[in-house]
């Protein structure tokens, strides 16, 4: 392997411009951490980090809320009435918090990713994107 290392860039056409601001912060995370890659968890740390990034939590003895009814706005600062959730209880959320069509808004296109892998472990990371 020598001093060959693994190279990934990634373009992604048709992305929110908050998503610019979200994958720079992971970046940086990832920096701060002392690593020249950006991972999984360098990106979920830069979502959770963020206080004005809406947060619809379930509060306890209220009706569940989502984004088609009065939803309250949470910072990461969360009052004491909210609900714990169990992992698969915090997916279901997240998923209610995914927004409807927006065909006035963004690309004429859906949005596409492209990538290219060198590296030693090419081959094994291509092949892990593929399966996905």
């Amino acid at each position: 392997m020598g001093s060959e290392r693994d190279e990934c860039s990634v373009t992604i056409d048709g992305i929110a411009p908050a998503l610019v601001v979200l994958f720079r912060r992971a970046a940086a995370i990832a920096a701060e951490h002392g690593r020249t890659w950006v991972g999984v968890e360098d990106l979920y740390a830069a979502l959770a980090e963020d206080e004005r990034a809406p947060l619809w939590w379930p509060r306890v003895g209220k009706p569940r809320r989502t984004r088609g009814v009065s939803v309250a706005v949470l910072s990461t600062e969360l009052p004491e009435d909210t609900v714990p959730l169990s992992y698969n209880e915090f997916r279901d959320l997240v998923n209610e918090w995914i927004p409807g069509p927006t065909p006035e808004i963004g690309p004429e296109d859906p949005a596409t990713v492209t990538y290219q892998i060198s590296g030693p472990h090419a081959e094994e990371f291509t092949a892990m994107i593929e399966r996905s």
